[in-house]
């Protein structure tokens, strides 16, 4: 009677896995959170990349994200900053087989930085890059500038969100690239000089 009882029980706990398993919505982005991209003279810089495509049964969009952060030396605590002080832009990548292609970019985004209670924020960039059918079937990333002024130059750089597969249905056997493959920094810092920091 014990091992009937056991059978039952392990039947179903595998059964109330499955239902679990197939229950959770599927994963339509990939997203690299709070890179360090400088990090002396009394700040440090952080900053967000993401990539996201639309697929049947998902929420999902196609999407690129980048935002930045400015915190004290050593990434520990946000710093407040002024309107203007903080960039960020996004640049979206696809694989042609070889090496990194850009696809779509965005504008830069400024703005000021500062801490709540979910931490550290900063200007965020959100655009629309159309997806597969804008540069084709293909492997796509997203490559983010984060920039902060520090009161004489801008500090930062860039992030990789990693890439993910954008096609239509029925297209397979797509070259990957290598999971360690990212685009060459292809980003440089804002020409625009902020105006002086507001007195305290």
């Amino acid at each position: 009677m014990s091992r009937l009882s056991l059978k039952a029980t392990l039947c179903m706990f595998v059964a109330l896995l499955m239902a679990a398993l197939w229950t959770q919505p599927a994963s339509a982005y990939t997203w690299a959170r709070r890179v360090t991209v400088y990090n002396a003279s009394g700040l440090c810089v952080q900053g967000d990349a993401g990539i996201d495509h639309q697929r049947p049964g998902a929420f999902s969009g196609n999407l690129a994200y980048s935002n930045t952060y400015a915190l004290k030396q050593g990434c520990g605590t946000g710093l407040n900053e002024p309107d203007g002080w903080a960039a960020t832009r996004a640049i979206v990548f696809k694989w042609n087989g070889s090496g990194w292609d850009v696809c779509r970019s965005s504008a830069w985004k400024f703005g000021a930085t500062g801490v709540n209670r979910w931490g550290p924020w900063g200007p965020e960039q959100l655009i629309d890059w159309g997806g597969w059918a804008s540069c084709g079937a293909g492997f796509y990333g997203t490559q983010a500038a984060a920039f902060v002024w520090d009161g004489s130059a801008w500090r930062g750089g860039s992030v990789w969100s990693g890439f993910e597969q954008a096609t239509p249905a029925g297209v397979t056997h797509l070259r990957q690239p290598a999971n360690s493959s990212a685009p060459a920094p292809h980003v440089t810092a804002p020409a625009v000089r902020p105006g002086a920091r507001a007195a305290r």
